[in-house]
C-alpha cells in the first residue's frame, strides 16, 4: 500500500511523494521551506553572539561621526545664512495681498525670505513670538506673526514696547486666510 499525507489545503489524502495535489491542484511545499528558515534563524543568533563588538569603538565611532555631521550642517547653515536675500515688505502690503487673493498671497510669500515693516503688537509672555501690524489705523484681521529662534531676539524684544516701529527678517513659513503669516524670525532690527 502506498503511503499516504494529507493535503495542506484541502485536507484529503495524496500520495506522499505528491508535489501537487490531485483535488485541489495546489502545489505542495516541501522540506526545503523549513530548512530556510532554520538557516536563518541560525544565521541571527550567531550574529548576535558575534556582534558584541567593543560597545565602546562602536559609540565613539557614531559619535565622531554624529560630530562630523553637525560640523557639515553647520557650515551649510552659515553658508546660507551669508547668502539669502530678503525682499522688503510692509505689514499693510502682507494684509492687503491676502485679504485680495489668499491663493496668490500663498504663493508668492511662503517659504520666501522677508524684511517686514511694521510695528510691535502682540509680544507673548512666553518669549515665543511676536506679531507686527501697520499701525495705529491698522483694522486688518490679518495677523503677521513672528517665531523668536533664540535668547538673542528675545533679549531685543524684552526692551522693546507695543507700538515701536520694527524690522523683521525671517522665512515665511506659512499664509493663510484665518491665521495670516507665520515667519521663523532670522534677526530684529529696531528703527
Amino acid at each position: 500500500m502506498e503511503e499516504k499525507k494529507i493535503c495542506k489545503y484541502c485536507k484529503t489524502e495524496i500520495p506522499k511523494g505528491a508535489k501537487i495535489c490531485p483535488n485541489c491542484r495546489k502545489k505542495q511545499k516541501g522540506p526545503l521551506g523549513i530548512i530556510i528558515a532554520v538557516v536563518i534563524v541560525l544565521i541571527i543568533i550567531g550574529g548576535v553572539a558575534g556582534g558584541g563588538s567593543d560597545s565602546k569603538t562602536d559609540t565613539d565611532t557614531s559619535t565622531n561621526t554624529a560630530s562630523v555631521e553637525t560640523e557639515k550642517t553647520e557650515s551649510k547653515e552659515t553658508a546660507v545664512e551669508e547668502t539669502i536675500e530678503y525682499t522688503a515688505c510692509t505689514k499693510q502690503e502682507l494684509s492687503d495681498a491676502l485679504q485680495a487673493n489668499a491663493m496668490k498671497a500663498a504663493d508668492t510669500y511662503k517659504g520666501q525670505y522677508l524684511e517686514i515693516s511694521g510695528y510691535l503688537d502682540v509680544i507673548d509672555s512666553n518669549g515665543k513670538y511676536i506679531s507686527i501690524n501697520a499701525g495705529e489705523d491698522d483694522w486688518s484681521f490679518v495677523n503677521v506673526q513672528c517665531y523668536i529662534k533664540n535668547d538673542d531676539q528675545k533679549a531685543i524684544i524684552m526692551d522693546l514696547n507695543k507700538g515701536d516701529s520694527i524690522v523683521i527678517k525671517g522665512k515665511c513659513t506659512d499664509v493663510g486666510e484665518v491665521i495670516g503669516y507665520s515667519i521663523d524670525i532670522d534677526e530684529v532690527v529696531v528703527e
